[in-house]
């Protein structure tokens, strides 16, 4: 309820407090004394609990030191018992921390009169709270002052809930942090009328003797409360319980004919006017929470109305000037809505469109990925993008890319429907299938040799690797060619680079032109050799393949007239390791030019198998031919 450390309010606010309370409490204590009589309702003591709940909680204990100590040095300053007037103001201030204890405990703030719960349970914190007080007070004075203790009891109780009751929702709702705009001059000038007939009939009833008209006081009371806001309808009660408690102590009034026929004691006539005063409040502020509440909903409603006309007044304005198609659709396809874009994109009008399946117009070859990627949605997805080919009003395709969006319910999640916008990307398809084929050039060219046309060294490289693990997985056979063109150099200076160049080129082809699988790869390894590579073929299918090449580049007749042979003719050396002999590709690589070594050194003209032995390297040749 306090914080463990006393902050004492900052002058301003302790000031104003402060002298408002002491005058409430003097004033009460003057007009009791005139009277005659206890006061009949203690607003002093409702509104310092309004001041308490809507100042810092931290600074609670501090206003409440000073306020009893002004309270102690009024009730000294009267000449009053100076212990008495000690615990008469403990107990004062404690049914307000008593209250201010049950109110901010259960709300956790400050309550808000608006809500007729919290309505409610200020009303029942005022009957509630000054119970111990009342009795811990007048058990003091009957003992230190002498006086009655069922009356004094009955007098502290009932004043303190009425001013709670009346006193603390004015407070609370002239400090409200939702508080409404102070009126302007018209209505102004209609919220006095109002209170000048309030004014009037509370004079009117309660100045008189005569008549039991005490019930025209509602009606007034409740026009404010259902017309003008709390604050007034707050200020209104306060004044209407003033007035009405004024002139029945001063025995006037419709409660004092009771009082004069002898039916009722001057007491029990001022308990009846307090409990008169506690309904007429209760009502008017019920009505007047009831009536903020209502007006609180109609502007959030009115709110929410105009951002949504708003909202939709900006979706029309997209939609309708968007580049894009926009689409709403059901869950089973149909469109509901088809913006005016669709029409400069397709052909067809939003009236065509509407009502109709949008699968109707995708490409059947596109329907099978397209209905993958609506099953994303289906399996929970909000939002997915894809491209397709559209038909258009006049037949023919283009491709378009769509984006479709899942509406769902906020509370439940369940699916609405879908919104979907679909944008014109054959330029860019066909930008990208241009793309894609300058790619696959361009990666072609990077594999290719650029002078005689087949497979470079890297795509070889490459192309080894991968067969020499395809072979190890698939425990096949790997053959390898290593070639070399006999004595080309002497051929390159006599007839000179063109002719050189143009001799590769027509080996070349040869060589491709005796290979007949789609596996096999012949590529020029460097300068005037080449290799050929043959996938499942042992060393007996690599000779073979070597003989037929021996036949085709003899067939070809270029001559070569440096040399004995007159014509060009090749060395070849073949490796092969099959599946029972794992080794690096590196090291067929090796045997195959190390067989090409042997091929030379024996003669050239012909072709020389090489085997693996057990350590990856050269184990001689099986068979030498001599073209």
């Amino acid at each position: 309820m306090s914080s463990a450390r006393v902050v004492f309010p900052k002058p301003p606010g302790l000031i104003a407090v402060l002298l408002v309370f002491v005058c409430l409490l003097e004033g009460a204590i003057v007009l009791s004394r005139l009277c005659g009589e206890t006061p009949a309702i203690w607003v002093a003591n409702g509104v310092l609990l309004g001041a308490l709940l809507v100042v810092p909680s931290q600074r609670f204990v501090g206003y409440l030191l000073i306020c009893l100590l002004a309270d102690f040095a009024l009730n000294e300053g009267r000449g009053d018992h100076l212990l008495l007037s000690f615990i008469i103001a403990v107990y004062k201030l404690a049914e307000v921390a008593i209250a201010y204890g049950l109110l901010r405990g259960r709300f956790g703030a400050r309550p808000d009169p608006a809500r007729p719960g919290a309505l409610v349970r200020l009303a029942v914190t005022a009957l509630t709270a000054p119970v111990f007080p009342a009795i811990f007070a007048t058990d003091a004075r009957f003992y230190l002052a002498d006086e009655a203790f069922a009356k004094n009891l009955v007098d502290w109780y009932a004043a303190s809930a009425l001013g709670f009751m009346i006193a603390t929702p004015l407070i609370l709702a002239l400090f409200r942090p939702r508080r409404p705009d102070p009126p302007a001059a018209k209505q102004f000038f209609s919220a006095f009328r109002y209170f000048a007939f309030l004014a009037a009939v509370c004079v009117v009833v309660f100045s008189q003797s005569r008549y039991p008209l005490r019930f025209l006081v509602f009606p007034p009371l409740l026009l404010i409360a259902s017309r003008r806001s709390l604050l007034e309808t707050a200020a209104a009660t306060l004044f209407a319980a003033l007035t009405i408690l004024g002139f029945t102590v001063a025995g006037r009034g419709p409660i004092s004919l009771l009082a004069q026929a002898g039916v009722l004691s001057e007491g029990e006539k001022l308990r009846i006017a307090q409990g008169f005063v506690f309904i007429l409040g209760l009502c008017a502020l019920a009505l007047a929470a009831r009536t903020e509440q209502t007006r609180r909903l109609r502007e959030i409603l009115a709110a929410r109305q105009a951002r949504l006309r708003e909202s939709e007044r900006r979706y029309r304005a997209l939609a309708d000037n968007s580049t894009d198609a926009i689409y709403r659709m059901a869950i089973d396809g149909r469109r509901l809505y088809v913006s005016p874009a669709a029409q400069e994109l397709f052909g067809f009008s939003p009236e065509e469109q509407v009502g109709r399946h949008w699968r109707e117009e995708v490409h059947p070859e596109d329907w099978p990925a397209v209905k993958v990627e609506l099953r994303k949605l289906a399996a929970g997805s909000d939002t997915v993008v894809f491209s397709y080919r559209r038909r258009c009003k006049n037949g023919r395709f283009v491709w378009v890319e769509t984006r479709v969006r899942a509406v769902r319910d906020r509370e439940s999640g369940v699916v609405g429907e879908y919104i979907a916008s679909s944008r014109d990307i054959s330029r860019q398809k066909s930008t990208e299938e241009k793309l894609n084929a300058a790619n696959a050039a361009l990666v072609a060219l990077a594999a290719t040799d650029g002078l005689t046309g087949i497979a470079n060294r890297r795509s070889f490289d490459e192309a080894l690797e991968r067969e020499w693990r395809r072979g190890q997985r698939e425990q096949t056979a790997l053959a390898l060619l290593m070639i070399d063109v006999d004595h080309f150099k002497p051929f390159n200076d006599f007839y000179g680079h063109l002719v050189g160049d143009d001799c590769l080129r027509r080996l070349a082809a040869t060589i491709k032109g005796c290979l007949h699988r789609p596996g096999d790869l012949a590529a020029r390894f460097g300068g005037e050799e080449f290799a050929v590579l043959l996938p499942t073929t042992d060393a007996v299918g690599a000779l073979e393949i070597a003989e037929r090449i021996h036949d085709a580049v003899a067939a070809l007749d270029i001559v070569h007239e440096v040399i004995p042979l007159g014509r060009i003719s090749l060395s070849i050396g073949i490796a092969s390791d099959g599946p029972e002999r794992y080794h690096s590709a590196n090291a067929l690589l090796q045997t195959a030019d190390r067989a090409l070594y042997l091929a030379k050194h024996e003669g050239r003209n012909r072709s020389v198998i090489a085997v693996i032995d057990d350590h990856g390297g050269a184990a001689g040749h099986d068979i030498a031919k001599t073209r």
